[in-house]
């Protein structure tokens, strides 16, 4: 199992990595065309690559802010389950978010794939796009593998009360389900809830 969590880790860390430099490259385009334009000579097509820079960093940063729990969670009526419902009902939810990225995913080969057999092109810089979905089909695999290491997980794991690993203050990002699996060169340590710890990291 850690072997597993392991490579999602760093599957995730490797696009959210790709996404962090894309969107410095974005900033850096933004600025240049502002620059540029005060000048009267605005980049060519600045709005169409921002496009599909937008794109291909919203795509492959998905799958390292799930890893991290960072999506916004409702448990108004889970919270009331008994542990061994709650990991069940959180196990066929991943399940079925995996299930549907996966679809997702192929739905955007396919579609490349057609794009390319017609030879279509941007409007603005006529390049072939479709080669780009095939990135963002990638990122969204990406997060499909996210959710089904956390189904695996909830489902294999010794203890099932989740709820014990998130009875620390939040700061920021949620604790994730997944925060006892202890990697080399890693701590975990987990707050008691209203201890105040970390207040200095707010």
């Amino acid at each position: 199992m850690n072997r597993l969590v392991r490579l999602e880790r760093w599957l995730c860390l490797a696009g959210l990595g790709i996404a962090g430099f894309l969107l410095g490259a974005l900033v850096l385009l933004s600025g240049l065309n502002v620059f540029g334009r005060l000048l009267g000579h605005p980049i060519g097509g600045s709005y169409e690559i921002s496009g599909f820079l937008g794109a291909l960093i919203a795509s492959l940063a998905l799958a390292d802010t799930q890893r991290k729990r960072g999506h916004v969670e409702l448990d108004m009526f889970t919270r009331r389950y008994k542990p061994l419902v709650k990991r069940l009902v959180g196990a066929f939810n991943m399940f079925c978010g995996f299930l549907l990225l996966l679809v997702l995913a192929i739905q955007q080969i396919n579609r490349a794939k057609r794009l390319l057999a017609a030879g279509e092109l941007s409007e603005t810089l006529r390049i072939q796009y479709p080669w780009l979905m095939y990135a963002c089909a990638g990122g969204l695999l990406l997060l499909a593998c996210a959710y089904l290491t956390d189904c695996v997980y909830l489902l294999t794991r010794k203890d099932p009360d989740t709820e014990a690993l998130t009875s620390g203050e939040r700061k920021g990002v949620v604790t994730s389900i997944r925060n006892d699996v202890v990697l080399p060169g890693e701590t975990t340590e987990i707050a008691p809830a209203g201890t105040g710890a970390g207040e200095g990291d707010r």
